[in-house]
């Protein structure tokens, strides 16, 4: 039987992370994500994010419970690693949960309203891909 050392067993596990974003599991069945949270690393389930919003070089993760977690990683990793999920991005600095859409308003400038009655602006850029994204989205049934 071959003994396995720490660092054998560590470099197995860790190879297969993205190097600045951590994930369990592969993306297309993404189920949790690990994130960075002070000095400890917090798994969350994807059907607990309502939102996330970029702040430059940090984003703010909003949860079903109304907790909000801001991680030292950007925007774009996260949007990147969510992308085959329900999440889509509407704006420079927020990507929403299509799962926690209640409203969308047409005008000028789109708007969604999300069940913690948060409202959140489109832009007009983006408001294409949102609609064909929302028309075929089929939620989780748990």
């Amino acid at each position: 039987m071959k003994a396995f050392t720490n660092n054998t067993i560590f470099d197995t596990v860790s190879m297969g992370f993205h190097n600045s974003v951590e994930k369990i599991a592969d993306p297309s069945c993404l189920q949790k994500l690990l994130i960075p949270f002070y000095d400890r690393k917090r798994t969350v389930s994807i059907e607990e994010i309502v939102r996330l919003e970029g702040c430059g070089n940090y984003t703010n993760f909003f949860l079903k419970d109304g907790t909000k977690m801001l991680v030292s990683r950007t925007l774009k990793e996260y949007e990147i690693l969510l992308d085959n999920q329900a999440f889509v991005r509407v704006h420079k600095s927020c990507i929403v949960n299509l799962g926690f859409v209640r409203k969308f308003f047409v005008k000028k400038e789109g708007e969604l309203e999300l069940l913690d009655g948060q409202q959140v602006k489109i832009s007009r850029r983006r408001a294409q891909m949102f609609i064909d994204r929302i028309r075929d989205f089929q939620p989780a049934i748990n």
